[in-house]
């Protein structure tokens, strides 16, 4: 059995510790043990290791999130485990292994600590909860920064690339919270259950006038022609 676990290296909504004592048990139990630095960013750029990932059990953060990130690369999930909100001892129980001693995580922790941080820049991008989208458009219509796309009466992610870090005013928009941002630090913005998150809106103004300093930015950075 292969597990591969989300290190969430950029941000700290999954402990460090926990990551490297469930790979010390896993390891221990005998399995194949894999943890990247960011499933975020490996689905963003579509990479080919997503394919791979998909036929393993996924330990990341909630469900809905790791969902819909996977289904954004094309992927569908096998099995995935929330690390982010379970205790440790729940995530052992449900893969049915037992915890290794504290010593055998070392190994792990140092692969932690070797991965970089990305903070202000990592991989920061809604994907959708199609279970739950009802294609209103009004994501399309909100955002100012072309991140969404009406395909064939259908909202897509087609530019992620362009999403304002730490944004999520179009999840605040959104009539069925079907639009998740894993890296968000509340639930349901971030795939989880719970409503913890206000149903705050914010100025689309503030949001307009960051797009024109983007695009004047971009337009100075242009050579003259």
């Amino acid at each position: 059995m292969k597990i591969t676990i989300c290190a969430c290296a950029s941000r700290t909504f999954i402990d460090k510790e926990k990551v490297a004592q469930l790979a010390a048990a896993a390891k221990q139990a005998g399995m194949d043990v894999e943890i990247v630095a960011d499933l975020c960013e490996l689905c963003e750029c579509h990479a080919p290791k997503v394919h791979e990932i998909a036929q393993s059990t996924i330990v990341a953060c909630h469900a809905r999130a790791v969902k819909s990130l996977m289904a954004f690369a094309g992927e569908n999930v096998c099995q995935s485990i929330d690390l982010r909100s379970q205790p440790l001892d729940d995530v052992l129980q449900a893969l049915g292994i037992a915890a290794a001693p504290a010593a055998a995580a070392d190994e792990w922790r140092e692969q932690l600590a070797a991965f970089p941080s990305k903070l202000g820049e990592d991989a920061w991008y809604p994907t959708l909860d199609k279970d739950a989208c009802a294609e209103c458009g009004k994501c399309f219509e909100f955002c100012p920064f072309g991140v969404y796309e009406m395909v064939n009466d259908r909202v897509k992610v087609v530019r992620p690339q362009h999403c304002k870090n730490n944004c999520p005013a179009c999840a605040r928009q959104c009539p069925t919270s079907a639009i998740i941002f894993p890296k968000y630090d509340r639930s349901p913005i971030n795939g989880g259950e719970e409503m913890e998150e206000r149903a705050v809106r914010l100025d689309s103004k503030e949001l307009y006038g960051e797009l024109l300093r983007r695009r004047l930015i971009e337009r100075n950075k242009s050579p003259l022609r």
